[in-house]
């Protein structure tokens, strides 16, 4: 019952995403061109790994998504493989102005580990590469503040201010992403610079999120590190990143340590 109303959800969602949006109720302005939002299709992608895990015959039937969903992500690739963008046109080119500059590295390293599982499903030796090169390394690289730690939150390809006035905050969700992306990554390689990386950010991670005296993670810290709004949970920081995250990767340490053992 539950997987027939799951199946059924996501067929709507493929009706809204493929043919029509309208039922999403946001309308577009005249003029205003399509665009490839790269949250489109890696959330796809993450529901569709989650609704056909253990079962063959839905897997088949939406095999043909994922892989669309694949190509779709990997169009944010641009500017010879040196950048992310968040937005695109729908054939892949860059689009004009500010919006088509948006650097999301957290939105990045989060599509880097969904396509990595993909990926590592596939067999895929070379798409596992470039899942890390790209999705990885090149927003880490990008989005990692060289002077206080931690991740920007947006940025701007061509080094402007970005129009989003937190572009410059540290917020909980980009690193919990990056946490899974980089474990995840190590536990398919063993490259120890993957696990390198994924220190360094769990350093950063619980030493400035974590709430050492009443539980939980703090949200939003300042550029340098300092909580700037002390509650744990509101309209947009819910109890989903967090969990998922420490969950996911307490799983990947347990695989690694049992590999360690054997």
């Amino acid at each position: 019952m539950c997987q027939a109303d799951a199946e059924s959800m996501m067929d709507q969602l493929v009706h809204w995403v493929h043919i029509d949006s309208s039922g999403l109720v946001r309308t577009r302005l005249p003029g205003d061109p399509p665009v490839n939002s790269m949250a489109v299709p890696m959330m796809l992608l993450c529901l569709l790994d989650q609704l056909t895990e253990g079962r063959t015959e839905c897997a088949e039937k939406y095999k043909e998504l994922s892989d669309w969903c694949v190509k779709q992500i990997l169009l944010h690739i641009q500017r010879d493989g040196k950048t992310i963008l968040e937005n695109d046109t729908l054939d892949g080119k860059e689009l004009p102005g500010c919006q088509g500059r948006v650097q999301n590295p957290g939105h990045a390293l989060e599509a880097g580990w969904f396509l990595l599982k993909y990926a590592h499903a596939k067999g895929d030796a070379q798409l596992q590469k470039t899942m890390v090169e790209k999705f990885m390394e090149v927003p880490f690289h990008t989005g990692w503040d060289k002077k206080h730690g931690g991740l920007f939150y947006i940025l701007d390809v061509d080094g402007h201010c970005p129009t989003q006035l937190e572009w410059n905050m540290k917020l909980w969700w980009p690193h919990c992403e990056a946490l899974i992306a980089y474990l995840m990554a190590y536990s398919h390689s063993r490259e120890p610079m993957l696990m390198d990386r994924f220190k360094e950010i769990y350093d950063y991670t619980f030493s400035h999120f974590s709430d050492k005296k009443h539980g939980e993670w703090f949200g939003y810290l300042s550029r340098q590190g300092e909580v700037v709004l002390d509650f744990k949970g509101g309209p947009f920081k819910g109890f989903f990143h967090v969990p998922r995250c420490l969950y996911m990767c307490e799983q990947l340490l347990d695989g690694l340590l049992q590999g360690q053992v054997s």
